[in-house]
């Protein structure tokens, strides 16, 4: 397949893709891309990762650069201490929901936030023309504590009551996926004061169900919700990122809940009422947000546009439907570690059980595909098919209807095609994706 490379940064197969020589071959780049100064570096629970971080922090020395190592942490917790520190750059080993065959790359610029366009192509640039080597090595400082910081800012946000999450006593059950938020997420919650009880938090590079945390693969965490009659289940992806929800009665929840209900607690305390999701997300907060006073903003799929939509409307709150909740006063990407924190509010606010929260929610029927194909001339099929529907072609075609929509584009982290396709009728749903398929 060959390693696949964007502004989400590096991935690939271990071994066929992605291997030493690369990953010291790309860590040489940053550091021409970085200048000098401190770079902050850690990993996900891969086998590979350890292997993978050492080269990546001796590439940075040997040019030039000192590190500082977390050792494994959940993504945002990095670019969260890149902003707190105020440190020249980052990066994580991580392939994030990707199966664990995989490992990649993630870069950190100096302004806490993944590496945007103009980032990347400086980037490019310098693979073209690196600099002249000079004799200046630097060390690398381990520092496996500095999590704990991200863990007292999140506790530290100014519109959550904490105590008053206590009080409501729940239950959760959190499903670390064995990945880089397995402890993190644990010590965050029991700060929280919640009583908690876990599964898959090993981080011994040994994985007890897939990555990404969609309903087919939390059938552990749903029976471990019923068994300990808990209010509440978490389940994040590999490296800490997003998170999805069961409940004691419906058991696992469309990932899309996520940045709905955070929204909802985060617009009732704050101002300006915006938020930002991306075009492949649940129309939701749409709904929503024409009940309650809120405008909803949308832009093309991928953390850099949406953090960039965040910033450009001044909004306190935006996300994907991949459960990523993005709290720009706490950091400048998807975080985990907000999400729960966020959520967890809502319900002590409210004084209602996640289940009744569900049901008041407007209910959309939301499928999605992946196809492996790559075609130009299958997008042009679908497009005349749809040439009578409102087309937004900002980021592949989204078609918007009275009573949905579909979203199609290609991937920017596999070679693939991605559908999404949402209706007020499951009936209508599985229409549009057969006819959609019949196209392609």
């Amino acid at each position: 397949m060959g390693l696949i490379r964007s502004v989400s940064g590096i991935r690939g197969l271990v071994g066929t893709d992605l291997n030493n020589v690369n990953v010291a071959h790309f860590a040489s780049i940053f550091a021409d891309f970085v200048g000098k100064g401190t770079v902050l570096g850690g990993r996900d629970t891969r086998s590979s990762g350890n292997i993978f971080s050492q080269i990546f922090l001796q590439s940075l020395n040997f040019k030039g650069i000192e590190t500082i190592f977390c050792g494994i942490v959940p993504t945002p917790t990095i670019l969260f201490l890149v902003k707190k520190l105020k440190l020249d750059g980052g990066f994580i080993i991580t392939a994030s929901h990707n199966p664990k065959e995989y490992n990649g790359l993630k870069f950190v610029s100096s302004s806490a936030r993944f590496l945007n366009k103009k980032d990347y192509i400086n980037f490019m640039y310098y693979e073209q023309n690196p600099k002249p080597f000079k004799e200046n090595y630097k060390k690398n400082l381990n520092d496996f504590l500095l999590y704990k910081k991200h863990i007292k800012e999140v506790l530290s946000i100014p519109f959550v009551n904490r105590s008053k999450i206590k009080r409501r006593k729940l239950k959760v059950v959190f499903d670390g996926g064995s990945g880089a938020g397995s402890l993190v997420i644990s010590e965050l919650l029991d700060n929280l004061g919640v009583k908690l009880y876990t599964i898959n938090i090993n981080t011994d590079g040994k994985f007890f169900r897939n990555l990404e945390p969609i309903p087919e693969n939390l059938k552990g965490l749903v029976k471990e919700v019923r068994k300990r009659n808990a209010d509440i289940g978490f389940a994040t992806d590999g490296d800490g990122d997003r998170i999805a929800m069961v409940t004691p009665i419906k058991g696992a929840i469309s990932e899309e809940y996520t940045i709905t209900i955070a929204s909802l607690y985060v617009l009732s305390k704050l101002k300006p009422k915006k938020v930002v999701i991306n075009q492949s997300t649940s129309s939701m907060l749409e709904i929503l947000g024409k009940r309650n006073n809120f405008k909803v903003i949308r832009a093309p799929v991928g953390e850099a546009n949406v953090v960039d939509s965040i910033l450009i409307n001044k909004a306190p709150i935006g996300g994907e439907g991949n459960g990523g909740v993005i709290l720009p006063s706490v950091n400048l990407t998807r975080d985990a570690l907000v999400a729960i924190t966020l959520i967890l509010s809502y319900i002590a606010d409210n004084k209602k059980d996640i289940d009744k929260i569900i049901d008041e929610i407007p209910k959309l029927y939301m499928i999605k595909k992946r196809y492996d194909i790559n075609s130009s001339a299958a997008l042009e099929r679908i497009e005349n098919e749809f040439k009578d529907v409102n087309l937004d072609r900002s980021d592949g075609l989204r078609f918007t209807f009275d009573d949905g929509f579909i979203h199609i584009r290609r991937s920017g982290t596999e070679p693939l095609i991605r559908l999404i396709c949402e209706f007020t009728s499951m009936e209508k749903t599985a229409q549009m994706v057969n006819k959609i398929e019949g196209l392609i």
